[in-house]
């Protein structure tokens, strides 16, 4: 079989972006292309090329590098900054050593002499189609990216999932990218601020939720790189009740078998609170009834603007509900309870409080 038909029952399924300044060089490559591919784009710098990229997501690039507002050097370098894994074929009249051994740096071994030699052009064509091969096989493995995929094809929006100290931050995302193990996605400034906290994000689609790490952003592109995307089965949306870190001068202590614990408390809410605590599996179990008291501070306006701060301490019943461990010595636990309706409205007076103070911390955080 020869290679130019090897070529065309490859090449029907995928579509390329051709970035060219001539307009008698790209009329030419687009005809030739244009009998093989998909689909064939076509634009006249690196500018127009990288906005094309953007919109359609061809699968090669044939790229110029002496083009008239952003060359080829620049066009490529925030391409495959955009789109890592994209393959790009270089045709350039300008074959200096220099700009191939720069190339081959960025992972392009596909750099073509003008004029164009078209056995040369195809070679290299099927040597980019095999990468893509390689490329898909890995990927296909994973149902999960299948549907994103799907899911963005259709131009769905996500949704994604973050808090800061309990405080909830829930924002539609844009899928800009998906790869073989990561997605790129655009989303609102406070959420890209709580992913970058967390350095992680859940995210909701149909009736998926899937659990990502924060790999990178780029602000001048405003695209956030999530990687290492895992189904899971709950998510933190679906909390019915507000939780909130408390303050430093927060106390709290356990009281179980005639023992007094006391551990650092990561959250609570109006009906609940979790521990982080050191060793707990052989103290206290599931379903396990204990004593807690807690002690905090309120604040209550009087006249003048005045602030009148209480001194708060509440005793109550709770059971162990969940106890999940962090690594061989330290785990989470939390429990549940149900308060008197005097202790819950002065419990959610200072859940409330915290939580302004929380929404101001969080305005003030940096990176």
């Amino acid at each position: 079989m020869s290679e130019l038909i090897k070529l065309k029952n490859k090449a029907s399924e995928y579509s390329v972006l051709i970035v060219e300044d001539s307009k008698h060089i790209q009329k030419q490559m687009k005809n030739f292309v244009g009998k093989l591919f998909k689909e064939v784009y076509v634009a006249d710098n690196g500018l127009v090329g990288l906005e094309v990229f953007k919109k359609n997501l061809p699968d090669l690039v044939l790229s110029d590098l002496t083009m008239p507002q952003m060359d080829g050097h620049e066009f490529i370098a925030k391409l495959l900054e955009f789109s890592p894994n994209t393959q790009v074929v270089i045709i350039s009249a300008h074959g200096y050593e220099e700009n191939i051994m720069k190339f081959k740096k960025l992972g392009i071994n596909e750099f073509i002499q003008k004029p164009v030699n078209y056995d040369t052009l195809i070679s290299s064509l099927l040597s980019s189609i095999k990468k893509l091969e390689n490329s898909e096989e890995e990927s296909n493995e994973d149902d999960l990216f299948k549907e994103l995929y799907a899911f963005k094809l259709n131009n769905n929006k996500i949704e994604l999932v973050n808090h800061y100290k309990g405080i909830p931050f829930i924002h539609d995302a844009s899928i800009i990218n998906i790869e073989k193990d990561k997605i790129r996605i655009k989303t609102e400034n406070v959420q890209v601020k709580a992913i970058r906290y967390e350095k992680d994000t859940t995210i909701h689609f149909e009736d998926k939720i899937v659990n990502a790490k924060f790999e990178s952003y780029d602000e001048h592109s405003n695209i956030l790189c999530l990687k290492d995307l895992v189904e899971v089965e709950t998510s933190s949306k679906n909390r019915k009740t507000l939780r909130v870190a408390p303050d430093e001068m927060f106390n709290s202590s356990i009281f179980a078998n005639s023992e007094r614990y006391n551990y650092k408390v990561e959250s609570l809410s109006s009906s609940s609170i979790s521990f982080t605590a050191k060793n707990v599996t052989n103290k206290l179990r599931v379903a396990d009834k204990v004593d807690i008291v807690i002690g905090f501070k309120t604040e209550h306006e009087a006249s003048f603007e005045n602030v009148i701060v209480h001194k708060e301490r509440l005793s109550f019943k709770a059971f162990v509900h969940k106890i999940k461990k962090i690594d061989n010595d330290y785990s989470k636990i939390v429990f549940i309870y149900e308060l008197s309706f005097g202790d819950r409205k002065i419990l959610e007076k200072y859940i409330l409080q915290r939580q302004l103070e929380l929404v101001k911390e969080f305005k003030e955080l940096k990176f």
